[in-house]
């Protein structure tokens, strides 16, 4: 049985799930909102100095609506730092608990 992440590429990336919990290097940060109807949700596209041969082809550009990803990255000083050409890492993203219980996933020092 496939699952929906499995046939989500946009142009030039990758979901960041089909990276797992794999350590990588951030060496840009774009924004790359995903648009369903009239409905918008904030995303990022992270370009990563490693490339990951996923399925056959090495990707080294993943995008993600990961609610924690896309906040820590959309943090104007974490962003202004790796797009002027400091890179963060190695980072990766895991699964976490919150407070109330809930699942989510958070994007940590590896």
């Amino acid at each position: 049985m496939s699952k929906l992440a499995d046939f989500q590429t946009t142009g030039d990336s990758i979901s960041l799930v089909k990276l797992g919990d794999k350590p990588f290097t951030i060496i840009k940060v774009e924004d790359s909102d995903y648009t369903q109807g009239d409905e918008v949700t904030k995303g990022v596209k992270i370009t990563t100095k490693e490339a990951f041969s996923i399925e056959g082809k090495d990707w080294s550009k993943f995008h993600t609506t990961r609610i924690a990803v896309v906040r820590k990255l959309g943090d104007k000083t974490i962003r202004d730092s790796i797009n002027g050409g400091t890179p963060m890492g190695q980072v990766k993203c895991v699964s976490a608990k919150a407070a109330n219980g809930k699942d989510f996933f958070n994007l940590l020092d590896a």
